[in-house]
């Protein structure tokens, strides 16, 4: 018990020792209300609503925009801004071998290479592209 007391004792000292200062200290006059921060983006005047937390609007340069309500602010992003098409980007599938009816791949992961095996005929799409552009390829 007397440990736990002597620990309270130890902690109330830099309290007190700041209680001190501060009431010695000359006091400030109060700073001026400063105005609040404008977010970063902001809905304008004119958007138009196309949906629950979702507008367009169009900026000075003719750029159209779809502003978000998302739990971290308000998001914005080009309307006529072209969408990536998955299957145009490069495939990190790769095919490592092929032993008789069946095909090994390998894809890289975050967490290191994953590999799996599949017949020829069990092949979904992406399988038989990857499994195509290799039998193509010179190198094998």
């Amino acid at each position: 018990m007397k440990q736990f007391l002597l620990f309270l004792f130890l902690l109330s000292l830099p309290a007190a020792a700041q209680a001190d200062r501060s009431s010695a200290a000359p006091r400030k006059a109060p700073a001026k209300a400063q105005p609040a921060a404008q977010p970063a983006t902001a809905l304008p005047p004119g958007a138009e609503r196309v949906s629950d937390g979702v507008w367009r609007a169009r900026d000075p340069q003719g750029k159209s925009w779809i502003y978000k309500r998302t739990p971290f602010g308000l998001v914005r992003y080009e309307e006529d801004a072209p969408a990536q098409d998955p299957s145009a980007s490069a495939s990190e599938l790769r095919v490592v071998e092929s032993r008789g009816g069946e095909v090994v791949f390998q894809r890289r992961t975050p967490f290191g290479a994953k590999s799996w095996t599949k017949k020829q005929d069990d092949l979904d799409g992406e399988e038989k592209r990857a499994f195509d552009e290799w039998r193509k390829s010179p190198r094998k």
